[in-house]
């Protein structure tokens, strides 16, 4: 699979298509806890299926928007408060060749994918929230990271 201008014309509508509504008086946040990311994730109408504190104070939470697992998590916290947001998901038994891998973290530098020796796939996108953001510019990310993986992963299948 080799990424085209059409390509990513495809991918940028896909994204486009399945972004949340923006909220033109949403509240700006600083920072980003546990509950803000319970918010993302059940904003976007999808499934928590388990949270967590990571050993260094992270808050993770594990959700499913129904096709596809992946998890949020606060980064750079100081007693449950963040400056950052990882998302991030796996798809396995996908074989990707590193001629698409080097592709996508080239012309995505958004997302970041990396192909693991069991034919896994990791995608991942982090946000700094430092100086502010929303939750519906966080919610927007979450979705680009699953639509740009999912379009990734089909037309590598094929």
């Amino acid at each position: 699979m080799t990424f085209t201008a059409r390509t990513a014309i495809i991918v940028f509508a896909a994204c486009m298509a399945f972004a949340p509504a923006s909220h033109a008086q949403e509240e700006v946040i600083e920072r980003i806890d546990a509950q803000g990311l319970r918010a993302l994730v059940t904003g976007l109408g999808h499934e928590i299926t388990t949270e967590t504190v990571s050993e260094t104070g992270q808050p993770v939470v594990a959700a499913s928007d129904g096709q596809v697992n992946y998890l949020v998590a606060g980064t750079v916290c100081e007693d449950g408060q963040c400056q950052g947001m990882l998302s991030e998901l796996v798809f396995t038994d996908t074989p990707v060749t590193l001629e698409v891998v080097n592709q996508v973290n080239q012309n995505y530098a958004a997302i970041k994918i990396v192909a693991m020796e069991d034919d896994s796939v990791v995608f991942s996108r982090y946000d700094v929230i430092n100086g502010g953001t929303t939750l519906g510019a966080l919610s927007t990310s979450v979705v680009t990271l699953l639509e740009i993986s999912r379009l990734i992963v089909r037309g590598n299948e094929e």
